[in-house]
């Protein structure tokens, strides 16, 4: 996924700011998933496995995180 398209999905959460939308992205090691806090104002990425959660400010900040993310579930599913 280019990060224009992370951007633009990004962009989609925040119109929809109202809605519960979440996004999961899989990998074989970890899942996380990806939703838009209207309360806090921010973007949270949550590893499903472990329970983290990462808080994002912006759709830049975690448009380059996301694409850190996705770069890597991609690389595991073609070695």
């Amino acid at each position: 996924m280019t990060l224009i398209k992370i951007k633009e999905m990004l962009e989609t959460l925040l119109q929809y700011e109202d809605s519960e939308i979440t996004h999961t992205i899989c990998s074989e090691n970890n899942t996380f998933s990806l939703s838009y806090s209207k309360e806090l104002k921010n973007f949270q990425v949550k590893n499903i496995e472990t329970g983290y959660i990462e808080y994002f400010p912006d759709v830049k900040t975690t448009s380059i995180a996301l694409y850190r993310i996705i770069s890597t579930v991609e690389k595991e599913f073609t070695e």
